[in-house]
Formats: C-alpha cells, structure tokens, sequence
C-alpha cells in the first residue's frame, strides 16, 4: 500500500520533454498560456489483479498552476507550481498521506529548466509503524558555465541532514524537469504518429524516453468533454518507481492542455482526469473544440 501512495509524489511526471526543443517551439508561451492559469486534477487508484478484492479507490487531488515570470539569477523565468495532496478512501484505508509541492523556474527566452524544487511529506498516520518521510530536493543547471548540481535532505532532522549533493557537466542543451515538461509540451505541434526521443531529469539522472503520439480520442473528464491526442511513452523503468508505461491525453486544439492521464506501475495504476480550470482571478475558463 505505501508504494500506491508513493505514486501520488510522481504524478507531475507523466509528460515528456522533445530533445530537438529549440527547432520545435513554434509557439509564444503567452499564446498558449494565460499566466495564472491552475488545473486541477483527481488522483484515482487501481490495485493490481491479485488486490481483486479491493475497488478503484479516490486518492487525492493534484494542481498545477502557471505564474507570473520573476527575476532568477539576473534572468526572466517563468514560475510553475504544482501540488499533490491526498485525499478520500485510499489514505483512510492504507493510513498513509501525501502532501508534495513542487516549483520549477524556466527561462523565458528557450523555456529550458533552471531549478526544480520538491519539497515531499509523506506519513504513515496510524499505528503500528507510524513514520515520517520529508524530503527536500533541488535541482539547478547554469547553461552558461555547463554545470548543475542536485541537493537532497533529509528534512525530519533539524537541521535538515545532506543525504546527496551530485555535481555533473554532461546533460544536453536545454533540460526540461517533470513539472516544465508540461508546460513546454503544449507549445509544441503534435500529430498522430509521430515519434520523439525525450531527455528527462530526476534526482539528478538524465534519460532519454520514447513517446508516441498514438491517435485521436475523445475523453469524457470531469471538467468536460473533450476532443484529445493520446501520447504514450516506453517504459521509463529507472527514473519512475516501478517502471510501467505512462499515458497523456492533451487537446486537440492550440492550448495541447492534458485532460487525463494514466501511470501503470507493478502496483496497480493511478489515473485521473481534470476537474477545473481556472485563470488568475479564479474565473472558470473552458477548452475549445468541446465535442457535444
């Protein structure tokens, strides 16, 4: 059960980075994205076959939200945010709750990562056994100097205690963390049938993964119906918890917005779609084509 709720800290990482960025752009982020925008999500569960016992369980919510650009290190950056808390039966059964915030700053000029930040606290609530596990993890990658670094603690300890601080040079030109990876997706064009090669950072490792952008569908979500393009990605085994495949569905518009998305691990699946759509004043917004 605990390896179910630990699906929730990796729910920001079902989208995909394209290794020829710069060629690819063909879109103004300010086009595309109205700055304050925030989607929010339902965190649904599967348990595997041999769980058969056991229901699709709710699980929490997940959000994300684009903010205003900021000055970073004497450079504009866009600011996303993202959070995955739990919630319903799936906590109250497993006794285990989520609660991860995750912050990526992206220049504004390629859209390329500079820092990602996740701050993770998960705690098993009942006893026997009862536990926590905070983590704090950085990220950052200076361009100009070819250098990143990658931090983490352990933020039980007061002070927090260093568990890994990894230096490296080697990683392509412009690297997308998870969170930016969705926002960078949808100034792209994407058709059925094409294939990339993508470069993904976690935890200080860069992996090329190979999605595909399989066919059209139409996806009946809890914030409306919707005309979409289902993307699938190889088994990403070595940067995900568990391995397993992993599902997008964005519109079939300009926005490219993700509307419901699918992990498949060893332990089951966690799936969900979106349920609101919201801009900087907490309007409602709505997508375009709706299919009726």
């Amino acid at each position: 059960m605990k390896k179910s709720m630990a699906l929730l800290a990796i729910l920001c990482t079902i989208f995909f980075y394209s290794e020829s960025l710069h060629a690819s752009l063909s879109k103004n982020p300010s086009d595309v994205i109205p700055k304050g925008e925030t989607l929010v999500y339902e965190v649904r569960w599967n348990p595997p076959f041999w769980m058969f016992f056991l229901p699709t369980i709710s699980a929490g919510e997940m959000m994300l939200k684009f903010h205003n650009s900021i000055d970073y290190k004497g450079e504009k950056a866009f600011r996303i945010t993202a959070e995955a808390v739990s919630s319903g039966f799936l906590p109250k059964l497993t006794g285990f709750t989520v609660k991860n915030y995750y912050e990526s700053l992206v220049n504004t000029e390629r859209f390329c990562s500079t820092r990602f930040t996740e701050i993770a606290r998960e705690e098993k609530t009942t006893r026997p056994g009862r536990r926590k596990r905070y983590r704090n993890k950085i990220l950052t990658i200076d361009y100009k100097k070819r250098v990143g670094n990658y931090l983490t603690y352990d933020a039980t300890q007061n002070p927090p205690k260093e568990l890994k601080n990894k230096n490296f040079e080697e990683f392509p030109v412009c690297v997308q963390d998870f969170l930016s990876a969705v926002y960078q997706t949808r100034l792209k064009e994407i058709k059925v049938g094409d294939t990339y090669l993508i470069n993904i950072s976690n935890n200080g490792i860069i992996k090329k993964v190979k999605i595909r952008a399989m066919k059209k569908e139409t996806v009946i979500a809890l914030a409306g119906t919707y005309s979409t393009i289902k993307i699938k990605s190889s088994s990403v085994r070595g940067l995900f918890k568990g391995g397993g495949s992993l599902v997008v569905w964005i519109t079939d518009d300009n926005r490219k917005m993700p509307v419901k998305y699918e992990a498949k691990a060893w332990l089951g699946k966690v799936f969900g779609t979106i349920m609101k759509i919201e801009d900087a004043s907490g309007k409602k917004l709505t997508l375009e084509p709706l299919i009726f």
